[in-house]
């Protein structure tokens, strides 16, 4: 049939619908046209290396299927009933493989219909939850070697919903709306939450982002390629993305702000046409939170160099802002008028090549305006910066964050240099004693407001010498650049003063006592008082001023003698008070019985710069002209320490946000080689003290240095893994020791994480093979393995290296005897990650399950275990609870990846019977087989398992409420596949299978039973524990003597409860299963019940001994029995003229009853 006919059949179709068979038609419209896009795509594809014609065009297609879905849905609005059945179509569908429902052409006619009001709500909702399945799905199927091996190459839901997009430009408007609705949608629905405290939680920017992260980005590319594609929803677009910004307060909003960005980034020209709807959302600029502010700027700054009148009506907000009444509308004024200080440059001030902040690619431009432009540049950045003077009596967060600013603005703007230095020049003079002969050189009282009983900190005078020591320290190594002698002369006579006045700071500093701020040991540092709040701030004024003058004095030293002993002296200083300040808060917190402080060290105002270059210097520095400074400083003990701390404060910021505090903190290029440079000296830290270990980290009470080094590496390496995944093996290359990295070009990238790995092994093992048990560090071993962890999950799975990692792992797990419980989790959880992804099979959890009954005993006390162990890191103190939980997870793991296939199974079973017998893509019974196969293996294997630890004599608590749990979910699966099977009888599409046989009698036999010996084990042992907790009570002598009987008595029965909650979850887990099973008995006529016996346990206990005797005593003597029923029917009715008993007494007289009955028995 010619293609140009397809569109009037599909019509005639759809006419016919009206009589019948609705579904069906729709069905074959949809299979028919997802078989011609494969069709045309793999064409396509052949002809790029052929030249040989397609039948069907490309463009001959799309506009066909344009045509046909407007006939549908013009179809649709005539009958109502058409659209429902679609719906049904594609829910239908939505359980078994996505690839088959979400594909271009079902995507764009379900978009097309959602424009009929009645049918928009549920296309988009069946749309979200689809798309976040089909993620979720591929996860599953990453999560093991047996998901992938079993399920088919997961299909990519993002290539089939950008396709949509591309087909929508050959004249599909009907859909181009809903395109621009389901963007929104995703990103709406799973965008962002808001964490503790209303801050957002933020995602690692690494590569393992969670199902509805990658939902959210989906719908931000959905977004931008429609904007880049169609011009008409262009405005409507940037309208929602920025009334999204502007109403969401509480909400975070930074997806919307990066989508922002990427938009006005691609074509910041065309969004020229929108600029009054971006005009207007400044007028709320002031009302944003101080997050979401700043990224709107950051985001429009593009369109400043396009359109004059935007800037201006920017600095007008920004300059109300700056006068109102509203904190935080004054901080985002400031940072408003800072970024635009650092955009717009002045004279094209320095080449980018040493700007520290990257900008978009229009920045590039800022150099093409004219020489009159340049001088209003000028002239607007000097008028801000004088608007910027008013923040000096602002607020002591409004001065932060400009003092942050503002050395970053002399950075991108160095011709702004000299205004810059007058106004930090004239505010610090209001707190510096000029008088030379007068200690302390510093004025701290103006730093501080008092209102009436409470202090607050006015001036953060530390970071105002900050900004200061900064901006010297860059001038001076910049300063070769500048060729304007005059500029010089003008800009010398600041910069001069301000040095000057900083070397007095130091000297004075260094000579002045902690009495000269009275901030001795004597001072009041309670937070309960006006004076001890006010010594505080004083305190951490003084410690940061100390700070930020050890790294000035060291930055310029050019290594000599002198200025390292001012840098310890400095440092000595900063170490007595900030002991005097532990030593306080530990007192206030032990009088008040909370934890202390301990060795925590305060947010440090050094620069991750300054700390790598120091930290470098005491570590690995072995040039001979700085030999004798360094002796200085590497002497103290103290002061090695202190700069450890601090380099992990930062690795640890960055860990958490991905920058950390102080300049060159933010820029994440420069950050990565800090971290490159810190782990490298960490790292040889750590072996050197390995090899010959340190005397004095020996008498050290605190973490040895080398074990807070060893921390360090490890964070840095997660760091690197989660955010910058693409780099791992450069960082590996660079972390050699030796700093050689010629030929690492030649080694191939599995073999330098290898290599790695086995360093990392080599440590572990002599630490594991020391023989003298107190020179064991287990915890340094615990933090190698986790190392080898993170870097075992960029190994390939079929290389040789992983298989010898995965060797060494079964081998420690199977020949050493650990008694430290957290090493051998490490040691466990990495035994599982290596065998889950190596392989299928799971007889590794059987062989765990008999180690623990062996090293546990029988729930019987007289059958005696074999004392065999596959394990031998399994031991008594080991086995219950640390390896049991980790076991258990594993076990909720592998069930969850099983009830996903048997829900495949389902699915595909409900659509075998729906799906035309000529489609080939429906998985035959082969497939199927497989995978019923699988399960049933896979379950065995665990009832296996499971039929080891329900014998086990388990501790009653933590562990027992585990196993508990995890066997409820195993008879929650098995009885999922029953209801699978009794479908495929159903809909009459399969039968059981031998091997489900199999697994029933496997749970008759091994399992069932058993675990009605466990509850009578689990009971027992629990009376047991109550009757020594009321013999404990009763032991109590004196008038307290009945109260703590009966607190004793109520607090174990409690614990009782508690701890028994699961049982009867268990119980009707079986039960169902049992139901199931008898159901299935009918169906099939094959008797599943003929392994199970009756089940004893209930909310009563029958006791078939008991039951026995009595009725033999029955047929012995009749007339007394009569004798006694008479007896007992006078009983009875004066029984039912008493009153009924009260809740309490009824429980009393069930406890009463349960234990004569177990006695009984």
């Amino acid at each position: 049939m010619d293609i140009q006919e397809l569109p009037p059949l599909v019509y005639q179709l759809l006419l016919l619908s009206t009589k019948g068979h609705k579904k069906l038609v729709l069905e074959g419209i949809s299979v028919f046209f997802n078989d011609q896009d494969n069709q045309c795509k793999e064409q396509n594809q052949q002809t790029e290396f052929s030249d040989e014609l397609t039948t069907v065009s490309n463009d001959q297609l799309r506009h066909m299927e344009g045509t046909i879905i407007l006939h549908i849905t013009f179809a649709i609005k005539q009958d109502q009933e058409l659209g429902r059945e679609f719906i049904k179509y594609l829910k239908a569908g939505q359980q078994g493989s996505s690839a088959k429902i979400l594909t271009p052409f079902n995507l764009a006619l379900a978009l097309s219909i959602a424009r009929i009001h009645r049918f928009e709500e549920p296309i988009f909702d069946f749309l979200k939850s689809s798309v976040l399945k089909s993620y979720k799905d591929a996860e599953k199927k990453k999560s093991s070697k047996w998901t992938e091996e079993l399920i088919p190459e997961s299909f990519s839901v993002e290539n089939s919903v950008l396709d949509t997009v591309q087909n929508s430009l050959y004249g599909w408007d009907h859909v181009t709306q809903g395109l621009v609705q389901l963007g929104f949608v995703l990103m709406d629905s799973y965008g962002p939450k808001a964490g503790p405290f209303g801050k957002s939680v933020e995602s690692s920017g690494g590569h393992s982002k969670t199902p509805s992260q990658q939902a959210c980005d989906l719908g931000a590319s959905v977004l931008l390629e429609t904007f880049k594609v169609h011009e008409m929803v262009r405005s409507e677009i940037l309208e929602q993305i920025l009334n999204r910004v502007v109403t969401k307060a509480t909400a975070p909003v930074s997806h919307y702000i990066e989508l922002l960005a990427k938009t006005i980034s691609s074509a910041p020209q065309i969004l020229l046409d929108s600029l009054p709807k971006v005009r207007e959302a400044f007028d709320y600029l002031a009302y944003l939170p101080t997050s979401s502010a700043e990224g709107l700027l950051k985001a429009v700054q593009p369109l400043m160099k396009y359109s004059i009148p935007l800037k201006d009506s920017l600095i007008l907000v920004l300059r109300k802002a700056m006068f109102s009444r509203q904190v935080d509308a004054r901080k985002i004024a400031v940072t408003g008028f800072l970024k635009i200080l650092q955009y717009f440059q002045v004279f094209g001030g320095i080449s980018a090549s040493q700007c520290s902040q990257s900008f978009s690619f229009s920045q590039v431009q800022v150099d093409v305006h004219s020489h009159h432009n340049q001088s209003g540049n000028e002239s607007l950045c000097l008028e801000i910066l004088g608007n910027l003077r008013r923040c000096f009596s602002q607020q002591a967060e409004v001065k932060l964050i400009l003092y942050e600013g503002l050395y970053k603005v002399l950075k991108n703007n160095p011709q702004l240099k000299t205004t810059i230095l007058d106004m930090l020049l004239g505010h610090f003079k209001k707190f510096y004693e000029s008088s030379t002969d007068v200690n302390p050189p510093i004025l701290l009282e103006p730093c501080i407001t008092a209102q009436g009983e409470q202090v607050f900190l006015s001036e953060p005078l530390a970071h105002l010498l900050c900004c200061i020591t900064q901006s010297l320290m860059w001038l001076d190594s910049h300063s070769q650049g500048d060729d304007d002698d005059d500029y010089e002369e003008e800009n010398n006579g600041t910069k001069a003063e301000l040095e000057e006045m900083i070397e007095s700071v130091t000297r004075r500093m260094i000579k002045s006592e902690m009495e000269d701020f009275e901030l001795d040991k004597s001072a009041d540092f309670s937070l309960g008082s006006g004076v001890g709040i006010k010594n505080n701030i004083f305190a951490i004024l003084v410690m940061g001023i100390y700070e930020v003058l050890m790294e000035y004095s060291f930055t310029g030293s050019d290594f000599s003698t002198s200025n390292s002993e001012e840098v310890l002296n400095l440092f000595h200083n900063y170490h007595n008070l900030s002991e005097t300040l532990k030593e306080k808060a530990n007192t206030a917190a032990g009088k008040k019985g909370r934890q202390g402080t301990g060795n925590k060290t305060a947010r440090s105002l050094l620069s991750v710069k300054f700390v790598t270059t120091m930290l470098r210097a005491l570590f690995i520095d072995e040039i001979p002209s700085h030999q004798e400074s360094l002796a200085i400083l590497r002497e103290s003990q103290d002061f090695l320490r202190y700069t450890v701390n601090v380099s992990l404060q930062k690795v640890q910021q960055i860990q958490e946000r991905g920058q950390c505090d102080g300049p060159e903190g933010a820029n994440k290029d420069k950050v990565y080689k800090y971290c490159i440079t810190m782990a490298r000296v960490m790292l040889k830290k750590y072996l050197s003290d390995a090899y010959s270990p340190d005397e004095h980290a020996k008498k050290e009470k605190s973490k040895a240095l080398s074990s807070l080094c060893l921390d360090g590496v490890y964070n840095i390496i997660n760091i690197v893994c989660t955010r910058y995944p693409d780099r791992v093996v450069d960082f590996l290359q660079h972390l050699n020791t030796d700093n050689d990295t010629s030929g690492a070009e030649d080694i191939d990238d599995q073999d330098v994480i290898h290599q790695h790995i086995k360093q990392f092994q080599r440590l572990t093992m002599n630490i594991l093979n020391v023989t003298d048990d107190q020179d064991v560090n287990t915890k340094d071993a615990a933090q190698l393995c986790n190392i080898i962890s993170l870097l075992a999950k960029y190994l390939s799975v079929t290389g040789q290296q992983f298989v010898q990692l995965h060797s060494w792992v079964t081998k420690i797990c199977k020949e050493q005897n650990l008694d430290d419980t957290s090493l051998t989790k490490v040691f466990i959880n990495l035994l599982f990650l290596l065998t889950t992804q190596s392989t299928s099979n799971i007889v590794i959890l059987r062989e765990l399950a008999q180690d623990i009954h062996s090293q546990l005993g029988d729930v019987d006390q007289e059958v005696e275990v074999e004392d065999k162990t596959h394990y031998a890191i399994i031991n008594p103190r080991t086995a219950a609870p640390t390896v049991l939980i980790l076991l258990m997870n594993q076990i909720e793991k592998i069930i969850d990846e099983t009830e996903w296939v048997v829900g495949l199974l389902k699915a595909e079973a409900l659509g075998s019977k729906m799906t035309s017998s000529k489609d080939i893509d429906s998985p035959g019974p082969t497939q199927r087989e497989n995978l019923d196969k699988a399960v049933c293996t896979r379950l065995g294997a665990m009832v296996t398992a499971f039929h080891e630890l329900v014998q086990s004599a388990i501790p009653v608590g933590v562990s027992i409420d585990a196993l508990l749990k995890m066997v409820t979910r195993m008879f929650g699966t098995l009885a999922i596949l029953a209801k699978y099977y009794l479908t495929l009888y159903s809909q009459r599409t399969g039968h059981l299978s031998s091997r489900f046989e199999k697994l029933v009698k496997l749970t008759g036999t091994h399992l069932t039973q058993q675990c009605y010996a466990m509850i009578n084990y689990i009971q027992t042992s629990q009376n047991e524990q109550l009757n020594q907790s009321t013999v404990g009570g009763k032991a109590s002598k004196g008038k307290d003597k009945k109260k703590t009987e009966s607190a004793s008595s109520s607090s174990g029965k409690a614990k009782m409860l508690k701890e028994t909650k699961s049982i009867p979850n268990l119980i009707f887990a079986i039960e169902q299963y049992e139901k199931f099973l008898i159901q299935l008995s009918k169906k099939s006529k094959i008797n599943l019940m003929e392994h199970f016996k009756a089940s004893t346990s209930r909310d009563f206990r029958i006791n078939t001994a008991a039951v026995q005797a009595a009725l033999e005593q029955q047929d012995t003597s009749s007339d007394d029995d009569d004798d006694e029923s008479h007896n007992s029917d006078g009983a009875r009715s004066g029984e039912d003229n008493e009153e009924p008993p009260t809740k309490k007494t009824k429980t009393n007289s069930k406890l009463a009853k349960s234990s004569k009955l177990k006695k009984s028995r």
